[in-house]
């Protein structure tokens, strides 16, 4: 236990690092919208995530060091996941819910392997295959949540309110689901652009404070499991 106690603190370690280094390659970014190519800096509420990532943003001007942070900061958000999964099912006793968690670490899995693919396809030159990685990352996600709220409730030592929390940002990330897929598209006016990224922001600044919270959880029941080996 050890060992997965290592594993889930480096979970939440590099969900703060993807916080810090995504901040920074917002500082960097040169500019640039979708409507509005002549915007100087980063637009919070206009400008994606996936913008920070760009070989060259929507100006035209080299995104050399904004890219650099960017990828650097998903990519280790991408490892400290899968890291957690991994470790997962070990904190669950109770036959169903493992199974649960076992799904909830596949789910999980796909999502952190759809973060790398994300920070490896710039949304400029690999168009098509960077939105399928954030379509899919998303959902498997969703998925995850879903799987480990329920792994969360049939074991009886876990603290339900881990449970509720993944509950609430499953209903926040659903939403976001549905304008990503069914919602006015960015490319038709400022106001879509507007929702699809403030929407985008709202569930990625969730996601950190989820799994962090969650992350927490994980922590403190693996201590209590490394305490029952030791007597």
């Amino acid at each position: 236990m050890k060992l997965h106690r290592q594993a889930i603190l480096f979970c939440i370690i590099s969900g703060l690092l993807f916080l810090l280094l995504s901040t920074l390659a917002m500082a960097y970014y040169p500019g640039g919208t979708i409507h509005d190519r002549g915007t100087i800096g980063y637009s919070f509420w206009h400008n994606y995530f996936s913008d920070l990532g760009r070989m060259r943003s929507w100006s035209g001007a080299p995104n050399g060091r904004s890219n650099l942070f960017f990828q650097s900061g998903l990519l280790l958000a991408g490892s400290g996941l899968a890291a957690f999964f991994l470790v997962l099912p070990a904190l669950f006793r109770d036959a169903d819910a493992k199974m649960l968690a076992l799904a909830s670490s596949v789910a999980g899995m796909v999502a952190a392997l759809c973060y790398a693919g994300i920070a490896l396809t710039p949304l400029d030159a690999h168009y098509g295959r960077h939105t399928v990685f954030v379509r899919a990352g998303f959902i498997a996600f969703l998925a995850m949540a879903l799987f480990y709220s329920l792994a969360i409730r049939r074991q009886q030592e876990y603290p339900n309110h881990y449970a509720r929390a993944f509950g609430w940002f499953s209903a926040i990330l659903g939403i976001q689901i549905a304008i990503m897929l069914f919602g006015p598209r960015a490319w038709r006016s400022p106001e879509a652009l507007l929702l699809q990224a403030s929407a985008q922001k709202v569930v990625v600044y969730a996601e950190i404070i989820c799994m962090a919270y969650q992350g927490v959880g994980a922590y403190r029941m693996a201590g209590r499991l490394m305490g029952q080996q030791q007597v």
